[in-house]
């Protein structure tokens, strides 16, 4: 874990320097310590999409430009200014008077602003520093407890990854044909690594995906201290759910192009005088890292630009003259970036109508992950309203809002580029509107901030200067961003024992790793859901499920057919297609499928995670059936509930006609199950195994089949227990919990995915297999 944290800081230190000399040069040595990082990291990522776009990527090639870079930037950060010039730029004249250095040429703006600056720096609150410090730490909680990401996405990332970081391209490999349209640069930072570190790829991209989420905090901190509200924005951050839900869901890509957004805070809320041509060129490349990580950040950005020219209009004419650079260029980004969707993206959504996978995000979802924070923003705005930085930003969140009126459209057909927007936006709720409202609340909550009122006066020295400071007001918003930020991050160390929660099990860990040390010759069958995609993390296993990211084009699939052969224990169709093993995972079902069959062998188990190998003639040696409990049980018993499968929607196969609901014991107590099989030809010696899922750190509990108590590891999660039973026809279960389950917050309630937001632990019971041995006698 911490080679993969140092691989990532190590290379942008000195970039992100060079960047914030750059675009702040009023920033004194915390400003920068704070914004290096984010800038340094979007920096690293769009270099390593531009080389992916111009087809000169690979581990060794991303490794030497960024060797050359770092020296110079470190370079470019040696210059100093010499009083014996005559000429100097915007920035060195701004750092020249922060050091106190008396050059030839003043400018009475950059001396105001220079005053204003270190009254801000010396301003600061030493207590929120160190809240808004700790509460960003935080955020890096879940890398010391937890092995793997939760959520989904990061399996389709990841797979991506794999497969760049073995061809340098995004084709799909043998047994498929195809090819990923994704943004490149999340990716193949992934890829260069685990490269360069040898990690494994789940621990990769967890340490990076929350890396990521601090840089944000601490840009968010680092933009906003150049107006004295840094600590209370990035407390405000707190106030809400949506980003911290989403990296917890394992959205990475969408959470880093955030970053571009902490340039555009940097731009488009400066003084004006300092808004000068030398900016163009830090804003136009970093804008297109922002592009090149994930389109949400990118749309996010020209939001913001296109809110700065809508209040363009109140600015006098030696204003707009003052602004015009910036101002052309976002009207070039903003351009730029619709031509590029119009060109290249939009016609390969051709067939596709709006769509709107989670509703509408201006509506419940917004308020859901938002309203906390919403709250607090609709008073700042009010108390705000005569200044220009918050009628600006004001904008920007309606013009977020506004774009989300694309999913109260869904069925639309024919416009591809709403159709784009649709599929790009689709939980938008989670990560469009966070960072606007949280500057929003940030600005007003701090005590010492800075304002420009409507008729161009500015607050900038003092409280008593400030017609927007309210005491009271402020007061109160730190103490409740403050409670925020703490609840919103300890939710997270509640989830440290809930491994039920995760995508993939231990168990699919194990196998993987076991495959690649000896890996099949043939191809390997695997679900086409995300455990079955997990398995594609190793270069040597060639699976035949393909994980759907971003625009998938498909020249040839073997899936459907070797899904169909698997069914119908078709074997010449399956050596056709050259397959000749197969893989499950405990939380899947082609087990239920490969378990019945003659003509498949379970060859290793870890956990209830199964390598499969197929023979040509069959034998009823390698059959495992499989039962279920009987949940009229649940109609009676006081703790046994039937409840909604989390994974229901991602099964396409039930052999066990089970449906949507699982049997969930949460309460102490003493459940048996009679003549769970009653089969005269049962007789003899057999393996007995239950599938259940452990909920949280619940382990006070005790099974038995035929009165024969279980040996259990009782692990958080997936567990498949096996015991040697004699069975005389019947088979007796019998679970006692000894305690009662605790409650916990469940995040899945959120999303639908589960029943309960205030869930219980407890257990979740799935089948029961068993298999003959074949010493048994009957």
């Amino acid at each position: 874990m911490w080679e993969v944290a140092l691989a990532i800081l190590l290379p942008i230190i000195a970039p992100g320097l060079a960047l914030t000399r750059i675009l702040d040069a009023s920033a004194d040595t915390f400003r920068k310590a704070l914004l290096c990082f984010p800038i340094g990291l979007l920096a690293l990522f769009g270099i390593s999409g531009l080389l992916f776009v111009v087809q000169f990527w690979s581990v060794v090639n991303l490794t030497i430009v960024i060797i050359l870079i770092n020296a110079l930037s470190i370079a470019f950060l040696f210059r100093k200014v010499h009083v014996e010039r005559t000429t100097y730029t915007q920035w060195q004249k701004m750092e020249a008077a922060l050091h106190g250095i008396v050059l030839n040429e003043s400018e009475p703006e950059i001396e105001q602003e220079v005053a204003a600056q270190q009254w801000f720096q010396n301003n600061r609150n030493p207590t929120v520093q160190i809240i808004a410090g700790c509460f960003c730490l935080l955020t890096l909680v879940p890398i010391l407890m937890f092995d793997r990401p939760f959520g989904v996405d990061w399996i389709g990332f990841s797979t991506l990854a794999s497969n760049v970081g073995q061809t340098g391209t995004f084709q799909v490999q043998s047994p498929n044909a195809g090819l990923w349209t994704y943004p490149p640069a999340f990716p193949t930072v992934l890829a260069w690594i685990v490269g360069i570190t040898d990690a494994p790829i789940e621990h990769a991209i967890l340490v990076l995906g929350h890396l990521s989420m601090l840089a944000l905090l601490l840009g968010v901190w680092g933009s906003m201290d150049r107006l004295g509200a840094g600590a209370s924005s990035v407390l405000a951050m707190g106030a809400s759910f949506a980003l911290f839900a989403k990296v917890f869901d394992s959205g990475y890509p969408t959470v880093a192009s955030q970053l571009g957004l902490i340039v555009g805070l940097l731009i488009v809320l400066r003084p004006l005088q300092q808004s000068l041509r030398y900016h163009i060129t830090a804003f136009v490349f970093l804008a297109i890292c922002a592009v090149l990580i994930h389109p949400t950040g990118a749309i996010y950005l020209a939001a913001l630009l296109l809110a700065s020219i809508m209040t363009r209009v109140r600015l006098s004419e030696e204003e707009k003259s003052q602004r015009k650079p910036i101002f052309l260029t976002s009207v070039i980004i903003i351009s730029s970036m619709f031509v590029v969707a119009l060109i290249f993206f939009a016609p390969r959504m051709l067939s596709e109508p709006v769509f709107a996978e989670y509703g509408w995000q201006g509506g419940k979802p917004m308020l859901m992950f938002n309203g906390p924070l919403m709250l607090l923003a609709s008073i700042s705005i009010y108390l705000g309203r005569a200044s220009r930085e918050i009628r600006l930003l004001s904008v920007w969140f309606a013009s977020l809002w506004l774009l989300s009126f694309v999913h109260l459209i869904e069925g639309l057909a024919n416009i591809q580029v709403l159709s784009l927007l649709s599929y790009t936006l689709y939980s938008m709720a989670l990560h469009a509107y966070h960072i606007p409202l949280a500057v929003i609340v940030g600005l007003l909550a701090s005590r010492s901030t800075s304002f420009t009122s409507i008729d161009d006066s500015s607050s900038w020295f003092g409280l008593e200067m400030d017609p927007f400071f309210r005491p009271f007001q402020c007061s109160v918003f730190i103490v409740v961003l403050m409670l925020g930020a703490m609840a919103s991050v300890g939710l997270l160390t509640n989830l440290s024992t809930h491994d039920e929660l995760h995508a993939t099990t231990s168990g699919d860990s194990t196998l993987r790793e076991y495959l690649a040390a000896q890996p099949p010759n043939d191809y390997v069958y695997s679900e086409n859901v995300h455990w079955g995609h997990s398995y594609a993390f190793e270069a040597s296993l060639q699976t035949t499920s393909i994980p759907t990211l971003g625009l998938l084009t498909l020249d040839e699939s073997v899936q459907a057919a070797a899904t169909t052969a698997l069914r119908t224990d078709d074997v010449q169709s399956l050596r056709t297609l050259g397959i000749g093993s197969a893989v499950s995972s405990p939380i899947g079902t082609v087990a239920l499928t490969l378990g019945p069959s003659p003509y498949w062998s379970m060859e290793q188990s870890f956990q209830g995670a199964r390598y499969w190998k197929l023979w040509d003639e069959p034998s009823p040696s390698r059959v495992t059936s499989a039962v279920i409990l009987d949940s009229t049980i649940c109609e009676e018993a006081k703790g046994c509930e039937l409840k909604k499968d989390p994974w229901r929607n991602h099964r396409f196969s039930d052999p066990l006609e089970r449906g949507e609901d699982r049997i969930v014991l949460d309460r102490k107590g003493t459940y048996t199950w009679m003549d769970t099989i009653n089969d005269a030809n049962v007789r003899g010696l057999y393996t007995i195994c239950l599938v259940y899922e452990q909920i949280g750190g619940f382990d006070s509990y005790e099974i038995k089949m035929n009165d024969l108590a279980m040996n259990l590891r009782k692990e958080s999660g997936w567990n498949h227990e096996c015991t040697n039973v004699q069975v005389n026809q019947t088979l007796d279960v019998q679970i006692e919990l000894m305690q009662d389950g605790v409650s916990w917050i469940n995040p899945l309630g959120f999303s639908g995915r589960s029943s309960e937001i205030i869930d219980s632990t407890g257990i979740r019971i799935h089948h029961i297999e068993f298999k003959r041995e074949n010493n048994a006698k009957a």
